[in-house]
């Protein structure tokens, strides 16, 4: 199962651009319809791709006030797939370009950094603590365990991204034997917001479950964010039919190559959209207080091209 946030712009983004395009603006038309397709309640949260938000070096507000949260990768540590990597300050700074203006306007900046040790901890907090990000240290890439978080647990309510001060990124439990396993391993956990998969192995939690998840062990209200991909198709979900193996429709181009089941689409396509659509009800019908939206940056690909 996918889940360590490829960077789909194949470091296209390695130089600074404000510059719009009909890619850009058909994925900030399809935010906007996933948005319209919910209630107001659901915190959305992007992945990556953070130039997004800007037309013309300026805020785009219209976006902007569709999401509660956006994230960004090795902004720290972890740059290029290495972990414990520290990324270059050259790179820091292209994408703090971008970051810090999306935080002094209000945006929650989740900095999802991969590395190990004590030291890398002790440097990442002071790094966090001057940019007021809200951020993690993971132990791998596949994003697929517990870990101790920068912040300690606590058992306050968290109703709201702005409370949180700690949260689990853990996007593939396949290393889980059964869904129950993986609902107990949350279940016991007591991290302020969950950016998670709610599902394993195409079974996804109940809504019960879903409710049990959205109180720490611990103690105290949290966030369930549920995983939700919207620039490409995975062939191990619901969605993917049997007949795509051997002749995909015109909408899904290639493969990532980064991950293998995961195929690059035209967003723009009515289709794909039906699709998105009808798995966030799925997601709705469950329970989660939002999304956390991957592969926004998938306009990289088609600028590129």
């Amino acid at each position: 199962m996918k889940k360590y946030f490829v960077f789909l712009c194949f470091f296209f983004c390695s130089f600074l651009s404000f510059t719009d395009s009909f890619y850009r603006t058909s994925m900030r038309e399809l935010i906007q319809e996933l948005r319209r397709n919910t209630t107001r309640d659901k915190i959305l949260i992007t992945q990556n791709g953070n130039e997004l938000y800007f037309r013309d070096g300026k805020l785009d507000d219209t976006l902007f006030s569709l999401t509660q949260g956006s994230t960004q990768e090795d902004l720290y540590y972890g740059e290029k797939f290495i972990l414990s990597r520290k990324t270059s300050r050259k790179e820091q700074k292209r994408m703090l370009t971008y970051l810090l203006p999306l935080r002094k306007a209000g945006k929650v900046i989740f900095s999802i950094n991969y590395g190990r040790g004590k030291t890398i901890r002790n440097s990442l907090k002071k790094e966090l603590k001057k940019s007021t990000f809200l951020g993690e240290l993971l132990p791998s890439f596949e994003a697929k365990e517990l870990y101790e978080p920068l912040e300690k647990f606590h058992k306050e309510d968290v109703s709201s991204l702005e409370k949180a001060k700690n949260f689990l990124c853990l996007l593939n439990p396949e290393s889980y034997k059964s869904l129950e396993e993986y609902y107990s391993a949350l279940q016991e956990s007591s991290y302020d917001v969950l950016l998670i998969e709610v599902s394993w192995n195409g079974i996804f939690f109940s809504k019960e479950q879903i409710e049990s998840l959205k109180r720490k062990a611990i103690g105290g209200k949290r966030l369930v964010i549920a995983y939700f991909s919207i620039g490409e198709a995975e062939d191990y979900r619901n969605y993917w039919k049997k007949e795509w193996d051997r002749e995909k429709p015109h909408w899904i181009l290639e493969e990532n190559p980064n991950w293998k089941g995961n195929y690059l689409v035209k967003y723009w396509s009515w289709e794909w959209k039906k699709i998105l659509k009808e798995y966030q009800k799925k997601l709705d019908e469950i329970g989660v207080d939002g999304y956390l939206l991957d592969t926004v940056d998938s306009f990289y690909y088609f600028e590129e091209k």
